[in-house]
């Protein structure tokens, strides 16, 4: 018996993502390769189906159907025409009919549908939000259909309010900038794969499918990151100081690159030559590779970039710190880790 999953993406083209087109097809194309090395890996099948709305002229357009993961082309930047509106909600009708064409009728045959938006429903007519809601609930019922969405930073909490969604399968995202449209996409790609594992394990759906990432990623951390954690100890400073006096303080020699500062604010500048550690919160298992950036949205960038302080799950995250003065604010840890540093001061 060979488990199959239909999947559609729908992409919003309106006229606000025109900024971020390049960066967001390069996700997209990301992402469906990552969901084939998810499929193979789990020896199941899957197809793509790639719809997008917001056209001024057409509203809605089919990109590709029913194409096999294996085989799917790349989406071209052309692909997508950004003008128009919003009419989220009729895009995902648009998709409930498209894979239902696929639907065999077996009980191993399930739906995946991830929407992506960088605003808010505002165009919706044909059929509109309402018949688009009942035909989701409708669904949700076979147990075989799962919807999830990617919604712009700050609108969850009421897209989950005002349309029924389960809160585990809306995802926030920063559609603003290059570097937050390929972290949205990696955090879905994540999702995927967790999704597929659930599919081997029996389960046909799911409504936490972004809730399960964090537990993925700290399998995810086991499987292909370091553990460090018998080579680091942990510094809080009392007071706020530089980075070399809060290993001083505690009587420690200070070693260049040896200290990580904890993650607690927005850093404009995260260079690529800097190492990334991950702390598991609750058994404070400590962890270190290349993939840990991956892990972030940030492997494979070879230029500085920013990272924001968030939800990161079940980690804290430490940056290496490569100067003597870096400010420490009180009660922030510091993780220190001699093995990995380079220069004595």
């Amino acid at each position: 018996m060979t488990m199959k999953t239909h999947v559609a993406f729908c992409i919003d083209e309106s006229g606000s993502v025109s900024n971020i087109i390049k960066p967001l097809v390069d996700a997209y194309n990301q992402t469906v390769t990552d969901i084939r090395s998810a499929v193979l890996d789990e020896g199941q099948e899957a197809s793509m189906t790639a719809m997008a709305f917001g056209d001024r002229n057409l509203k809605h357009r089919v990109l590709y159907a029913g194409e096999q993961v294996q085989t799917v082309r790349p989406l071209k930047y052309t692909d997508l025409n950004p003008t128009g509106m919003t009419p989220l909600f009729d895009s995902v009708y648009r998709a409930i009919k498209k894979l239902e064409e696929l639907d065999d009728g077996k009980a191993e045959t399930s739906f995946v549908i991830t929407v992506v938006t960088d605003g808010y429903e505002n165009m919706s007519v044909d059929p509109g939000v309402p018949a688009t809601l009942r035909l989701i609930d409708e669904k949700n019922k076979t147990d075989r259909w799962t919807f999830t969405f990617m919604v712009p930073n700050g609108n969850k909490r009421q897209f989950v309010s005002d349309y029924r969604i389960p809160e585990g399968n809306v995802q926030e995202w920063d559609s603003q900038t290059a570097k937050g449209t390929k972290q949205g996409f990696a955090i879905s790609a994540v999702a995927y794969k967790g999704y597929f594992k659930g599919k081997s394990a029996g389960k046909q759906f799911t409504r936490s499918f972004y809730a399960d990432v964090s537990d993925l990623t700290v399998r995810t951390a086991r499987s292909e990151l370091s553990e460090i954690t018998s080579q680091v100890e942990f510094i809080i400073p009392r007071n706020d100081c530089n980075i070399k006096e809060a290993i001083e303080n505690v009587g420690k020699t200070f070693i260049k690159g040896a200290a990580f500062y904890q993650l607690v604010k927005t850093e404009k500048r995260v260079q690529p030559y800097k190492l990334v550690a991950l702390k598991v919160k609750s058994s404070g298992k400590v962890y270190c590779g290349e993939k840990a950036r991956e892990m972030l949205g940030i492997g494979g960038l070879t230029n500085t970039v920013r990272l924001v302080p968030g939800d990161h799950g079940k980690f804290d995250i430490y940056i290496q710190s490569t100067s003597y003065n870096r400010k420490i604010p009180a009660k922030t840890e510091v993780m220190y880790w001699p093995k990995v540093g380079t220069q004595k001061k």
